[in-house]
């Protein structure tokens, strides 16, 4: 029972690690989760509204992940299945759609605050080593958004 469990596991945590390596799209959402639980510390938010946010974040990098899975299974069918293929792929990335544009206006009504806004400028402004780190970790997003593994791709 344990090991099937811990065998689970390993699977989910391959498959994870495959959409971190291979999905340029994954890598997006882990970025912008990140930037949006750093700026988060800048808020008063609720114990509520840091468990929605978390679980929005968790929301749509799940999402990229099942429309990855399903890329992949319908990847290259037959021609009697073409069409089909065509659909079910559509379909989830329309559901990724769908996901990432409720988690949009959601961060929108959450974060749109012009005295955090304010505050966050001013942080940066006093202290610029923060400013630097800031600056750091956009072009190690960049570099990590674009990286392309297709070296390790089949």
């Amino acid at each position: 029972m344990i090991a099937k469990l811990v065998k689970s596991l390993g699977y989910a945590l391959n498959g994870i690690w495959t959409g971190i390596k291979e999905e340029r799209n994954v890598r997006i959402d882990i970025v912008v989760a990140f930037y949006v639980l750093i700026f988060s510390r800048f808020y008063d938010f609720t114990l509520t509204q840091k468990v929605l946010l978390l679980f929005i974040c968790f929301t749509v990098l799940g999402f990229e992940l099942m429309n990855t899975a399903v890329e992949r299974a319908v990847d290259k069918p037959d021609k009697e299945h073409y069409m089909q293929a065509g659909a079910a792929k559509d379909t989830a990335a329309g559901g990724v759609l769908l996901v990432a544009v409720g988690a949009a206006v959601a961060g929108i009504m959450l974060f749109w605050d012009v005295e955090v806004f304010k505050k966050i400028f001013s942080f940066f402004i006093s202290y610029p080593i923060m400013l630097l780190c800031f600056a750091v970790t956009l072009f190690a997003s960049y570099k990590f958004i674009t990286y392309d593994n297709i070296n390790d791709k089949k």
